[in-house]
């Protein structure tokens, strides 16, 4: 299985609050390896960039909070479950970095010349689709028993701008990306001013915009809020070997009052009011 669902120790600690971290893997199986034409000192270099590192245990405390964690075990070298499924609608497939990547983060051949669209549709058949319809079901699950969901979308980001992104755009210490539709307007600002407070730098959709909604759901169903967090990873990794920093502890414990302060402030007004206006 290329996903792991973890659930609160107890139902009745559940919340309706959903922490997805889909870029936080390195693996690679054995099958799919055959199909990238890097070698292996290549494949890390491009592994170390690509990889949002430690991003599931940095998220790791909301669960204490009653949230359940949905992570993928696979690395999006492999297949990027936040894409679009369709090359055709999908912004980042035409730098070689849809679903199924077939490009480097620096614009080489990720996937061997022999990689065919059966063998594309194989990877979403076994990978995507699965990984896809699991995470779906959480969510409803969460609609069924609480009437709302609020995902959190665990990422980070390189300090310096990859070859395939904005160079112009400032690299702050958070990122917040959402969408007018599925923003949780008020955690956003319950999170801004935990963060501040912490001395770290914010900025809105910038360098990165939105946040993952299951396809279904997106821009159908207001009960569903969604919001990324993009961390730099320079708060806490050693970005040219991709080892803890002697910050990681320091960042680690803001989020972790970042966590508290979501659910203790916000939390409760979701059970009450279930749908907060727009």
């Amino acid at each position: 299985m290329n996903y792991e669902v973890v659930y609160p120790r107890s139902s009745i600690e559940r919340k309706p609050l959903l922490v997805h971290v889909p870029h936080s893997a390195t693996y690679i199986p054995e099958s799919y390896r055959d199909q990238i034409c890097l070698d292996d000192t290549d494949l890390s270099t491009e592994l170390l960039a690509m990889t949002d590192r430690f991003t599931d245990q940095l998220f790791t405390p909301a669960r204490s909070c009653g949230a359940t964690l949905f992570l993928n075990k696979v690395s999006r070298l492999v297949m990027d479950p936040e894409r679009f499924p369709d090359d055709q609608t999908e912004a980042m497939a035409a730098k070689g970095m849809g679903a199924v990547y077939v490009s480097t983060s620096d614009g080489r051949r990720l996937r061997a010349a022999s990689f065919s669209s059966r063998d594309r549709h194989s990877v979403m058949h076994d990978l995507y689709w699965p990984y896809s319809n699991a995470l779906q079901d959480v969510v409803a699950a969460q609609l069924d028993q609480f009437e709302m969901c609020l995902l959190i979308d665990a990422h980070s980001f390189p300090s310096q701008a990859l070859a395939y992104e904005d160079k112009n755009l400032a690299r702050p210490d958070i990122c917040f990306g959402y969408d007018a539709f599925h923003a949780p307007k008020e955690l956003i600002g319950i999170l801004e001013i935990v963060c501040k407070q912490e001395g770290l730098t914010i900025a809105h959709n910038q360098p990165f915009s939105g946040s993952y909604v299951p396809t279904c759901y997106y821009h159908q169903e207001r009960r569903v809020k969604s919001l990324m967090i993009e961390v730099n990873r320079s708060l806490y990794m050693d970005e040219t070997i991709g080892t803890y920093s002697a910050d990681y502890d320091q960042l680690a414990q803001v989020l972790k009052t970042a966590h508290t302060a979501n659910w203790a402030l916000w939390g409760p007004r979701l059970i009450i009011c279930r749908i907060e206006p727009i």
